[in-house]
């Protein structure tokens, strides 16, 4: 049971996978790659930070997006796992046993 439980725990997707890493790289990329060309175009005072900093702030949304894919799918492996456990718990045989019963209800001690 521990071992499915890491499982699930350690459940990657390699699509959010590659959306985490593409919007890190592409977003730091684009940045720097739009500061680089206003910085050639313009001098340092009259640069418009709104290009650079929208490449940033748009590849570390599509890397959050990447990471919340990864911890829904990991949250829905842990949730089936357990509901796989609870529906084999409740499906365990019950056994009655007579050796204990009641004082009262004992034939021998009324």
């Amino acid at each position: 049971m521990e071992d499915q439980i890491n499982a699930a725990e350690n459940t990657t997707s390699i699509s959010a996978e590659i959306c985490q890493w593409s919007g890190v790289v592409f977003g730091v990329l684009l940045g720097l790659g739009f500061l680089w060309a206003e910085v050639q175009k313009n001098d340092l005072k009259s640069l418009p930070w709104w290009k650079p900093i929208s490449a940033l702030v748009a590849g570390a949304a599509v890397s959050a997006h990447g990471n919340n894919v990864i911890n829904n799918k990991r949250t829905a492996e842990l949730t089936a796992l357990l509901v796989r456990s609870t529906n084999s718990a409740s499906e365990l045989p019950i056994l009655h046993s007579s050796e204990y019963s009641d004082l009262l209800e004992d034939s021998d001690n009324q």
